[in-house]
Parts: C-alpha cells; structure tokens; sequence
C-alpha cells in the first residue's frame, strides 16, 4: 500500500505544469528589489547626515580662522609709540582708531592759522602715528575756546585743521585723500570758558583751542 500512494504522488508531480510556479518566483524576485532599494535608501539618507554635518563643521572652522587672522591683524596694528610721546599727544587707542589731541597754543600763535616754528616737532610725531596705518583714513577736527564771534571762530578752526593737514601732507607724505578736515569753532568745548561767577578761564579756554587728529584702523 505505501508503494502505492508513493506511486500516486510521483505521477502527479509528474503531470503538473512548472510554470505554475513561475508567478510565485516573479513576485519573491520583485519583493526583494524592493526591500532592497528600501535598504538602499535608508543607508543613503543616514550617511547624508553626517556629511552634511561635516559641511557645517567645515563651515565653522573656515569663520574661526578668519576671526583668528582678524584678531592677528588688529594685534599687529597696535601703535608702538614712546610713552612719553602718548602724554605729549594726549594720544587714546582703541581697538579701531587712534585719537591724539594738540593743544592750539603749541601748534598756533593766538588767533592765527599758520603753523608756528614750534609745532615741527610734535606734527612730526603725530606723522610718525599715522604712517604706522598706510591704509588708513585720517580726520583732522579744529576747535577754538568762546573768545570772538562765532563766525569767526568757526572758520578760524577750519583753517587751522587744513593747516595741519597741508603740513602732513607736504612734510610727512601723507596721502592727501586720506585725509578730511572738519572746523567746529566753538561749538564742542571740553572744558568751561568762564568761571560760574561769569569770570574769564583762561585754563579751559586753552584746553578748548585744540587739534584732535583721529586715524582709523583699516
């Protein structure tokens, strides 16, 4: 009897068609394409992140670095200048300009605009500063104390900022469009130029009658 049956099952193995089961083959083989690509596209999108990741690293690094040369730059701008010649030149410094202020009774006679043959040696100094910042921009600003008419105290202050800078330029070499000149004649004083009682204060009126020469960092 089991001859039998294994008889019958052979002959129906024997008679059935192959082809039945190639649809069943057709859709195992598409299932896996599939999952596959599936797979595929998920490694894709997983090893993107870190890339993209090291483009911003790359990005923060590059800004670092040019911040660092930026603070080099502004180190190596430092004013190397005497002590005693910053006392003489009222000079300040920042991290973007340098300011230095000249007295008017050291660089002019009263009331005038030409520069008197004592002046040589501080305009110099102030030459030497700007120099130190060949692309530099320079701003020369005159002032005067309260003595006189507004009108003319301001164009007095006018010309004796033009002074300086024709003197710079023809003395030092400085370049001539770097320069601008400004005059405020009474306008901006810094210290009173009288007494509370009304009395004259010929201490701050000298401190008014002044030069102040500001050269940006570049």
């Amino acid at each position: 009897m089991p001859e039998l049956v294994h008889s019958i099952k052979f002959e129906v193995l024997e008679t059935m068609n192959l082809s039945q089961f190639r649809p069943f083959t057709t859709l195992l083989i598409c299932t896996s394409l599939l999952a596959w690509s599936c797979l595929t596209t998920a490694l894709a999108q997983e090893t993107q992140v870190p890339i993209e990741i090291q483009k911003k690293q790359l990005e923060l690094d590059r800004q670092q670095l040019e911040l660092e040369k930026k603070q080099l730059e502004l180190q190596r701008k430092q004013l190397q200048i005497e002590e005693t010649d910053r006392q003489e030149l009222q000079l300040k410094e920042t991290e973007k300009a340098v300011n230095m202020k000249l007295e008017g009774d050291v660089v002019f006679d009263f009331g005038k605009a030409e520069i008197n043959s004592k002046a040589g040696q501080i305009l110099d100094k102030v030459g030497t500063v700007i120099s130190q910042f060949p692309e530099g921009k320079v701003l020369i600003e005159g002032y005067t104390d309260s003595k006189g008419s507004q009108k003319a105290n301001l164009e007095l202050s006018k010309r004796r900022a033009q002074a300086v800078k024709d003197w710079l330029v023809r003395k030092k070499g400085i370049a001539e469009s770097s320069i601008t000149t400004y005059g405020y004649g009474e306008t901006k004083p810094i210290a009173p130029n009288t007494h509370p009682d009304g009395s004259d204060n010929p201490q701050g009126r000298q401190q008014n009658r002044r030069v102040e020469v500001t050269v940006e960092k570049n």
